[in-house]
């Protein structure tokens, strides 16, 4: 059963195809389930010819991909649907191809050849905010440029369509075509309340490095694991955040998700770490887990920012400064989808010095306060 602001933005995009927008954004933010919206688009739009049949969809990372795979299959159960990403090889014939970007458009790949456009009626972007980079505009020049396929309909959907690498997105999107923000979202019931604390640390930002927009990662890892610090992140936890279930937490990099994990242990919570290099067995092992609550707390550093589904979590610690503000949106939603017994979310906004040049993120200045204001509840 769909929502009412699903069917209003699968009728938005089927009307403004019908209008001849072909290059659509549609803008949702996170836990308002746009794998849903896209799986349920995907079989109303119509072929442009007679061959033209088949749906491409693209992600970047292998949760993703399986989301969206198991979704379309879902809501299409005739359909048939298969995974192109590394050593799993689609079969062109499929009706829906769901591609890992990496494996796809990488320079000077064969593998996108198998694929013949003029059949694909539709390409699907699952957090089309990175749709600039430059693995993404091989797909798309493969699909549309190189073999003049104009009628093909490029769709993409993220929670926010901003890069903070200043990359626009103007080339791959005509229009916005529905878009829904977080606090509507909040107040129409669809996602669960926050409760917001902020906590002012001791450690200044100023002579961070910048990259791309926003703090280079290994000088702000230098600057933000220090012991004072991390250990302020585990009395939060002790003195705040008790009672909460599953609480996630964000570091920096490898190092500080590694020592803020073993901090916590020392201080006799049960928690465990999910990193870009933990096996895949042992990912699925963690995050089960900590979805069934035998493990309260869970660290990561960035692999949980984009497309993850659990919705037990109830408190999320954002001891990860950012000057993105896609970053801390995905963040922070993290810990907003609804959940049986799930009242609200407690978000704890660790905030670090910073001049106002910085210009770090934070929930005051997401909500349009100070950034520098204390919150508490």
């Amino acid at each position: 059963m769909l929502r009412e602001y699903q069917k209003e933005c699968i009728d938005a995009c089927l009307k403004r195809i019908d209008e001849g927008v072909k290059r659509q954004a549609v803008s949702l933010p996170v836990g308002s389930g746009k794998t849903v919206v896209f799986s349920n688009l995907i079989k109303r739009i119509k072929p442009p010819t007679s061959i033209a049949t088949k749906t491409l969809v693209l992600a970047h990372r292998e949760e993703l991909l399986e989301q969206a795979a198991n979704q379309i299959r879902k809501a299409s159960p005739d359909l048939i649907v298969e995974i192109d990403q590394g050593k799993r090889v689609a079969n062109p014939a499929a009706d829906v191809i769901v591609a890992s970007v990496p494996t796809l458009g990488r320079a000077n790949s064969s593998r996108i050849e198998r694929f013949d456009p003029k059949r694909f009626k539709c390409i699907i972007i699952d957090e089309a905010h990175h749709a600039a980079a430059m693995t993404y505009r091989r797909i798309i020049d493969y699909f549309i440029t190189l073999k003049g396929n104009q009628d093909l309909v490029v769709w993409g959907c993220s929670a926010t369509l901003r890069r903070h690498d200043g990359l626009s997105l103007n080339h791959v999107f005509d229009e916005i075509v529905y878009q829904k923000s977080f606090f509507e979202m909040i107040s129409e019931q669809w996602l669960c309340p926050m409760k917001v604390v902020t906590i002012k640390t001791q450690v200044s930002l100023d002579k961070v490095r910048s990259y791309m927009g926003d703090f280079s990662v290994s000088s702000l890892s230098e600057t933000v694991n220090e012991l004072d610090r991390n250990k302020a992140i585990i009395s939060a936890y002790h003195d705040i955040a008790q009672g909460r279930k599953s609480v996630l937490v964000f570091g920096v990099d490898v190092k500080h998700v590694n020592a803020l994990k073993d901090l916590f242990v020392s201080y006799g919570v049960n928690a465990e770490a999910v990193l870009g290099t933990t096996p895949p067995a042992e990912r699925q092992r963690i995050l089960d887990d900590f979805r069934a609550r035998r493990v309260p707390v869970l660290v990561n550093c960035g692999i949980l920012t984009e497309g993850t589904d659990i919705p037990n979590i109830d408190c999320v610690f954002m001891s990860r400064p950012t000057r993105s503000l896609v970053m801390f949106q995905q963040m922070i939603g993290r810990g907003v989808r609804r959940f049986d017994g799930k009242k609200d979310c407690l978000i704890v906004d660790f905030v670090d010095m910073f001049s106002n040049k910085t210009s770090v993120v934070t929930v005051p200045s997401l909500l349009g306060l100070d950034p520098h204001m204390t919150l508490d509840g």
